[in-house]
C-alpha cells in the first residue's frame, strides 16, 4: 500500500498544477484564460473536497466539509463569472 502522506499530497498537487499553468498563462499576457484557470483550480479543489474523505484530502481541508465546498465553489463561480463577463 502507498504511503498515506503521499496519498494526502495528491489533491493539493493537482490543484497547484492547475494554478501554475494558470499563472504562466497570465504571465504570457493571456490574463482572461489564466483567470478562468484559477477559477477552474478552485472548482477542482471544491470537487475534490466534496468527493474525498477527510483523511485523504490533506491540506485542502481547512474548515468543515460543507464550508470548504461552499467557499471553493462560490469563489470559482465569482472568478469565472467576472472573467467571462469582461469579454
Amino acid at each position: 500500500m502507498a504511503d498515506p502522506r503521499l496519498i494526502r499530497a495528491v489533491p493539493i498537487t493537482v490543484v497547484l498544477t492547475i494554478v501554475v499553468v494558470a499563472l504562466v498563462m497570465i504571465a504570457l499576457a493571456h490574463w482572461r484564460r489564466g483567470a478562468i484557470g484559477l477559477g477552474v483550480a478552485m472548482l477542482v479543489a471544491g470537487m475534490l473536497r466534496a468527493l474525498l474523505k477527510d483523511r485523504s484530502i490533506g491540506v485542502l481541508a481547512v474548515r468543515g466539509k460543507r464550508f470548504d465546498v461552499t467557499f471553493y465553489v462560490l469563489c470559482a463561480a465569482v472568478m469565472i463569472a467576472l472573467t467571462v463577463g469582461t469579454i
